[in-house]
């Protein structure tokens, strides 16, 4: 058997949750601690080689950033729910009781959910632990309606929440990997969609681009009444437990989905958060939710939205528009936050990764606002 090998890397190295990557002998290894207990398996994707140290981890399941396979981080098992990606290797974890030191056994483990975390001066110790179910739910939804907003890409499918079958059940601002088997598209036969919608809502609702690949033209051309699959919900961008907080919302272009999803909720729910929410958008046509959200204002006194557009508008347009033009900058949160909201706020920030830069940007260096009461949705692509 293969000696296991030193990492060069301490248990006190690692966060809660944060995959980590290290090179041991030209293997690519995936690191992660839940729960105190360190697990290791390969960080390369079977499918088409993502990186898996820059995936999301939901529990136990690790979700590639490129196509959004799933694997079971502690045996490194692919979920039968994502079958275009296939098993990959775990191995077993050993950490110096004295030292913290961290070597791997760099031969695959079995494939029972085992690891270490008692090891005793550099002897190996092994504690089996209870299997526990992670695998996403998969369900079948059917497409009620689909519309196209005019003047932009942007195309809305509503499908059924609720029949015989089926039954979703969600948290406002989280998503789901809807699947149409489209295997001739590059990227996969997936793809990660946040629920627009509100859990008060009747239906899903789900909003996006429509690009030139066959993922998308297969969604677009969808019939009413057909069905597509899709996993249980998923995702830590959600409202926070103590709703006595003050939030701001920063929205960019498509990002605007998980914000119209919890706009609707605490409306519907008389939820007593105050809310400020920054909508930016390229044209007064791609503001996609302005009249939800206006009739939302209607009926939600801690609720303030400023709308914004960054491209240059004909003349005409603009007589109609009554609110911000450019992007979103520092000068413009200080101009309606107070600054007790500057101090303690949080903030929610969604949309393309220019616009994440640019927010964590202004936030953390300008605005000096510490990381724990920032919250970052990233796309993983389309």
């Amino acid at each position: 058997m293969t000696p296991p090998l030193k990492t060069g890397l301490k248990k006190t190295d690692f966060q809660e949750g944060k995959l980590a990557k290290t090179n041991i002998e030209g293997k690519s290894v995936v690191l992660v601690m839940l729960n105190g207990k360190l697990f290791a398996m390969d960080s390369v994707c079977s499918h088409e080689g993502g990186p898996l140290e820059d995936g999301l981890l939901e529990g136990y399941n690790l979700i590639c950033p490129w196509h959004q396979g799933i694997f079971d981080i502690r045996n490194a098992k692919a979920s039968p729910e994502t079958s275009w990606v296939s098993d990959l290797n775990s191995y077993s974890v050993i950490v110096d009781e004295k030292s913290g030191e961290i070597s791997i056994e760099t031969s695959p483990s079995d494939t029972s959910l085992k690891n270490n975390n008692n090891s005793v001066s550099g002897q190996r110790g092994i504690v089996n632990e209870e299997i526990v179910p992670t695998k996403p739910l998969k369900l079948q939804l059917k497409l009620l309606e689909k519309t196209a907003k005019k003047g932009t890409d942007v195309m809305s499918f509503k499908f059924s929440r609720n029949d015989e079958y089926n039954h979703l059940d969600y948290k406002a601002g989280q998503y789901a990997i809807v699947d149409l088997g489209t295997k001739e598209d590059p990227k996969g036969p997936t793809r990660s969609f946040t629920m627009a919608s509100s859990p008060t809502e009747d239906g899903i609702l789900i909003t996006t681009r429509i690009r030139d690949t066959p993922f998308k033209k297969k969604l677009a051309s969808l019939d009413i009444e057909s069905t597509v699959n899709i996993t249980s919900p998923m995702g830590e961008f959600i409202l926070p437990d103590d709703n006595s907080k003050s939030i701001v919302f920063l929205s960019g272009g498509i990002g605007v989905t998980p914000f119209r999803s919890m706009v609707k909720y605490v409306t519907d729910n008389q939820v007593p958060s105050k809310i400020t929410m920054f909508d930016s958008n390229r044209n007064i046509e791609n503001t996609l939710f302005k009249a939800e959200f206006d009739d939302c204002l209607k009926h939600n006194k801690n609720l303030k939205i400023i709308y914004t557009i960054s491209e240059e508008e004909q003349s005409s347009n603009l007589d109609e528009w009554r609110y911000e033009q450019g992007r979103i900058n520092k000068a413009m949160i200080e101009k309606y936050l107070s600054g007790n909201e500057l101090e303690s706020a949080l903030f929610y920030v969604c949309g393309p990764p220019a616009m994440l830069n640019a927010m964590k940007q202004i936030l953390k260096d300008e605005l000096k606002v510490p990381d724990e009461r920032i919250k970052i949705e990233e796309f993983t692509g389309y």
